[in-house]
């Protein structure tokens, strides 16, 4: 074998060398950065094992349940028992008693709310987009409401219709009128908690002042052209263009709506008043109901019979998406 020939053989020898280290190194690179992401997206998932995943077994476990006290040791296996509760309600001294389907009852009450809502951020939408002065100043004011806790909100209207000293009643007295407790009364509470909802309409305006800039004006201007009045042009081609904004919001308010809890709370301080005359507590909201069950009085109710109505409340939540988003392949229009 001649000098070359060595040459290219150790040459051969020294290149397989180098990309045989070469790979290595990029081998170890890659694994660098693949525990690096592990190690950085473990962590979302251990929180929501922590409290999303051992938290939604454990309650499905517990709506089998009887379960008086926090200790889970507790818990004694009754079956569907929770559940009969909750769908049929309980044999008490005076009748029949539906205190879950009554809650429900006063949910779907306030979800009245929802289609004044949408109305107000529609009609909100529709003003700022005629590009007014201090359009961004309007938008700010129209979010903050949005991002304000809602315990310091249901607090600023406890305060406004106060028996007592709130800003309603003493116009009433000023004016020579009795005053009202609205808190305190079944027929005043839930049109007064309606009334209150739509302190945040204007989160929803945003969006639809962002669907609204998006719509196709050569469409508007041809239906100018033919004759088309503003009201026949916004039903005909501005609200079909934003209906899967629409289709978003009424979705969302719906799933928002359906869990209502903390205006009822803060306003009755924690308590089940006012009552109706058949005994039931207009305050209670169907999640209202499942705290009260779980955590305001454990040893008349229990977490078992709470879990059970959270899950009964969850599959009528997954109802009624699911027929909006059936619902929605009649008006909901993508390709405008």
């Amino acid at each position: 074998m001649t000098e070359i020939d060595v040459s290219e053989e150790q040459q051969g020898v020294l290149q397989k060398r180098s990309k045989s280290k070469t790979e290595i190194s990029r081998k170890r690179r890659e694994l660098k950065r693949n525990v690096e992401g592990w190690l950085f997206s473990c962590w979302p998932f251990v929180g929501f094992m922590l409290f999303s995943g051992i938290p939604f077994v454990l309650s499905i476990f517990l709506s089998f349940t009887e379960l008086h006290s926090f200790d889970i040791l507790e818990w004694e296996f009754v079956g569907f028992d929770n559940y009969k509760w909750v769908l049929f309600g309980e044999q008490t001294e005076h009748g029949m008693r539906y205190e879950f389907w009554h809650s429900l009852k006063q949910t779907l009450y306030y979800c009245l709310s929802i289609p004044l809502n949408l109305v107000l951020s529609l009609g909100i939408a529709v003003l700022l987009t005629r590009h007014v002065k201090g359009t961004k100043f309007f938008r700010t004011v129209l979010f903050i409401p949005h991002v304000c806790s809602s315990v310091g909100v249901s607090m600023m209207w406890k305060f406004i219709f106060d028996p007592t000293y709130g800003v309603i009643n003493s116009l009433i007295r000023s004016a020579g009128g009795q005053t009202i407790d609205f808190f305190g009364s079944p027929d005043w509470f839930m049109p007064i908690i309606i009334l209150t909802s739509t302190w945040s309409a204007g989160a929803g305006s945003l969006l639809f002042q962002a669907a609204l800039e998006n719509v196709n004006q050569t469409l508007i201007e041809a239906a100018e052209l033919d004759g088309g009045t503003p009201t026949k042009i916004f039903f005909k081609i501005t609200l079909p263009s934003i209906s899967p904004t629409l289709f978003y919001v009424l979705t969302m308010d719906i799933i928002g709506g359906l869990q209502c809890m903390g205006q009822m709370q803060i306003i009755t301080n924690g308590t089940r008043n006012p009552y109706n005359e058949q005994g039931y507590s207009e305050s209670l909201s169907a999640v209202y109901l499942i705290y009260w069950m779980g955590f305001s009085d454990p040893f008349n109710y229990g977490l078992g019979l709470s879990s059970a109505a959270a899950w009964v409340l969850t599959l009528i939540i997954l109802a009624f998406t699911r027929l909006n988003f059936w619902l929605s392949k009649y008006w909901v229009h993508d390709d405008v």
